[in-house]
């Protein structure tokens, strides 16, 4: 995507809008907040009919309707003026993946929050000098194979496990970032584009399981290599982004060379952490390189699903996991006086959602006023 598409974005508010209302950033806040357009109404006073209007641009909000606007959604009124980059949830294409559970609604909802992340990128790039995007080009025939093959030898990932999966992508000007369930719960991590900067959301879900969270950063590393230019969705796009990301992170060569001759568990929870995989990834692997069966497969995977233990996972072992670009950057920013209240001025929103972007935690005591009994 190019940064001079009109018809995607708007980066000068020229082009046709009512006064300085900029209707994409009403349906942007709404839909992030999963409001009904009927709930909104109800909420400023307006008919749903009204909130539609405003949507398609068909009339704009009186000054009274926008400040009850904004404090319904959480943001400043002037959130939704015109003249600052907007990428439009209604053009953005991304790979999401958990297909069966995510509705239209769902999937627009995860791309209002990977809009803001891209414009909260986009702020911190007035001040700080991210990682350049370095992706390399796929043969349009290239399977999914050739194409983490291509990958590794473009970042010149050297032979063996590919140590912090997340902190390399970063390097490498891929923007990571976990969002809450409530967010993103029915697409659970998902992929997009947004003038040329590939963003990787995940959920908690998949970051509870370092393994499954290296799985799923791969598999949108395959995404954005093998589909950037389809709209698809289906299972044949997953299962290909799915043997792009076993063949990343633990190459049929390599496999051949480590892999037991046959099934044993113990050997293969001693080999998931040395190449930061699940016990489960190898037994398929295993089949995939014909050493096991199909049917010892199956029992191998019941027996490691009764025996599992989530307290056991090694996720301190991989700290290059955890994703740290948007946070260093805001530091960075900051000491230079592009703070976070002035990121927040930037995006029109509070400093407190800025830091819950960023991934901080807030520190402050949550205080609460006390009856004159005491009681709370």
């Amino acid at each position: 995507m190019r940064d001079d598409t009109p018809s995607l974005f708007d980066f000068s508010g020229s082009g046709h809008t009512l006064g300085r209302f900029e209707p994409a950033r009403l349906t942007q806040a709404r839909v992030r907040r999963s409001v009904t357009k009927t709930d909104l109404a109800a909420e400023v006073g307006v008919s749903a009919a009204a909130i539609g209007q405003y949507e398609a641009d068909v009339n704009a909000p009186r000054p009274d309707v926008l400040e009850r606007l904004a404090t319904a959604l959480d943001v400043r009124p002037d959130f939704f003026s015109i003249g600052r980059p907007l990428a439009r949830i209604d053009t953005v294409n991304a790979h999401f993946r958990s297909l069966r559970s995510a509705r239209v609604s769902d999937r627009q909802k995860a791309l209002a929050t990977a809009t803001l992340i891209w414009e909260l990128t986009f702020a911190l790039e007035r001040h700080v000098q991210l990682p350049a995007v370095d992706l390399p080009a796929a043969r349009p025939a290239s399977s999914p194979s050739e194409a983490a093959a291509i990958l590794r030898q473009h970042w010149e990932l050297p032979d063996g496990p590919v140590k912090h999966l997340v902190a390399t992508a970063e390097s490498h000007g891929i923007v990571v970032a976990v969002r809450p369930l409530a967010e993103i719960e029915a697409v659970d991590a998902f992929s997009v584009v947004i003038v040329d900067r590939p963003i990787i959301i995940t959920s908690p879900r998949r970051t509870e399981n370092v393994f499954r969270h290296r799985f799923s950063i791969a598999h949108e590393i395959g995404h954005l290599l093998l589909h950037a230019d389809s709209s698809e969705h289906s299972a044949a796009i997953e299962k290909e982004a799915d043997e792009f990301a076993a063949e990343l992170l633990t190459p049929a060569a390599s496999m051949d060379a480590v892999l037991p001759t046959r099934l044993d568990l113990a050997a293969l929870d001693r080999l998931s952490r040395t190449w930061g995989v699940s016990p489960t990834s190898l037994v398929r692997r295993m089949v995939e390189r014909g050493r096991t069966t199909e049917s010892s497969a199956r029992r191998a995977y019941q027996r490691l699903a009764a025996g599992y233990d989530v307290t056991a996972d090694p996720t301190r072992a991989y700290p290059g996991e955890v994703p740290t670009v948007l946070k260093k950057a805001a530091e960075l920013a900051g000491d230079h006086g592009a703070t976070v209240p002035v990121l927040a001025e930037a995006l029109k929103i509070s400093a407190a959602q800025v830091r819950d972007l960023l991934g901080e935690t807030d520190q402050r005591p949550v205080l609460r006023l006390v009856g004159k009994d005491g009681w709370r």
